[in-house]
């Protein structure tokens, strides 16, 4: 508003004053040409009349006196838009007729043009003796020693203009303080807040969460803007701290599934080994004692190493399913349902899909079934996969005891659901969409979408 209302003010108010002395003085030349030719015209007029009265009379020029013409024919020129007045005075400035009020004060001799005219001078000019200025007309009248002079108000012609270039400075003044003013509203309520919200920023992006809590007394525009820049903060600050629990939970479900593998290799394949152990030194004393009973002790230690080899395979499937990559997505979504009791229902054919969007698909479905049969009491569990043209959804429904999901995903960590917040991740970092619906006592919906 300051670089547009500004100059282009002033440009107008140049060409308004501009414009209004060229126009004046355009109206200064045009009646001065008028008025010119007018006392000049009138001046011949007079001469001519005293000729014909002194023809008609039998006199001299010198003896036809002012009476004797018809002078109020001749020189009533009233204006309708003008103030005038007509003089014609004889040698010694004595007013012979007067037509008008439009008169200066003091002795008629000391009129300006009256002395000039009796010296047989003819011009305009124009004057500020009086309050508005005028414009004097004079000339001599020929073979007489009279003087015509006629008065114009320069002021009734020019009026309008007069007055609107005296209001020029005025309005000039409060385009200038109207600027000011923006000036200072643009400085106070636009410049400097935004400054302050950039600092605040740069704070929130030093981590300084809050910086931008408070207001900065902007326009509405800047405070709406730093609301929403505070609420992104909070977002920021919320994802932080459910990232920082999620990484925390992660690496502690990393150490008590470390410690569970341990305590399983102690107490289940070790144990076997040394049992195994045990029968190999059993079977080397019977070889020498007992030969007979050497079948039955082979046969012992062939169940212990079968046990042995499927206990290790079990833990290799929990690290890493081996038979996702041999077998394919749907043989292995059909193994997890019947570890988990659960109805799979398939509805198209999987397309094709990166090992990561595999990965993702099964580890989703293990974590959701994994949940239902942990947490959801539930009686029925079911595993849905759906290919309808390019589009791939895994549902796992169940019927148990549900749960009131967050509004925003980051309050999962804060209620504790970080397996849910995982599964989230999975789904992001392959380019799905995740959703949970759950009703406390309704069940619990987990859905994947690619």
């Amino acid at each position: 508003m300051l670089w547009t209302a500004l100059p282009l003010t002033i440009l107008l108010i140049i060409f308004s004053v501009t414009g209004v002395q060229g126009h004046q003085a355009a109206m200064k030349s045009l009646a001065s040409q008028e008025n010119s030719r007018l006392v000049l015209a009138l001046a011949q007029v007079i001469a001519l009349e005293i000729e014909n009265v002194a023809l008609r009379e039998d006199l001299s020029v010198e003896q036809v006196s002012a009476t004797a013409l018809d002078l109020e024919r001749w020189l009533s020129i009233d204006h309708a838009e003008a103030e005038s007045s007509v003089v014609l005075l004889d040698q010694n400035a004595d007013i012979l007729f007067q037509w008008g009020d439009l008169l200066p004060m003091g002795n008629s001799s000391g009129w300006l043009g009256v002395s000039q005219a009796l010296a047989g001078q003819h011009a305009v000019v124009f004057t500020s003796d009086t309050m508005h200025g005028e414009i004097v007309a004079y000339a001599p009248i020929p073979n007489r020693p009279w003087a015509l002079i006629i008065r114009e108000s320069w002021h009734a012609l020019t009026a309008p203009l007069i007055r609107y270039e005296q209001v020029l400075p005025f309005i000039l003044f409060i385009a200038l303080a109207t600027s000011s003013l923006i000036l200072f509203f643009g400085l106070r309520y636009v410049v400097q807040p935004l400054h302050e919200l950039s600092l605040r920023a740069a704070r929130i992006g030093q981590g300084e969460f809050d910086a931008a809590k408070t207001s900065i007394n902007g326009v509405r525009e800047i405070e709406e803007l730093r609301g929403s820049l505070h609420d992104m903060a909070e977002q920021v600050h919320n994802h932080q701290a459910a990232l920082h629990d999620y990484v925390g939970a992660v690496n502690h479900a990393q150490e008590e599934e470390r410690a569970r593998l341990a305590r399983e290799l102690h107490d289940e394949t070790v144990q076997s080994l040394i049992a195994l152990g045990h029968k190999a030194q059993m079977i080397q004393r019977t070889l020498t004692r007992q030969p007979e009973q050497i079948g039955g002790r082979i046969e012992e230690m062939r169940q212990l190493i079968a046990q042995s080899i499927e206990e290790i395979r079990r833990f290799s499937r929990a690290l890493h399913p081996h038979y996702l990559e041999e077998l394919g997505l749907l043989p292995s979504l059909e193994t997890l349902t019947c570890d988990a009791h659960a109805e799979l229902i398939v509805n198209g054919t999987p397309p094709p899909m990166t090992p990561e969007q595999t990965l993702a698909f099964y580890r989703i479905a293990q974590e959701a079934l994994n949940n239902a049969v942990r947490h959801a009491s539930a009686n029925t569990i079911r595993l849905e996969f759906i290919v309808e043209g390019a589009r791939t959804t895994l549902r796992v429904c169940d019927d148990g005891k549900g749960f009131a999901v967050p509004t925003h995903f980051t309050a999962l960590t804060q209620a504790g659901h970080f397996g849910l917040m995982g599964m989230r991740e999975r789904a992001i970092l392959v380019g799905g969409a995740f959703a949970v619906v759950s009703v406390p006592d309704k069940g619990t919906q987990v859905m994947l979408t690619l």
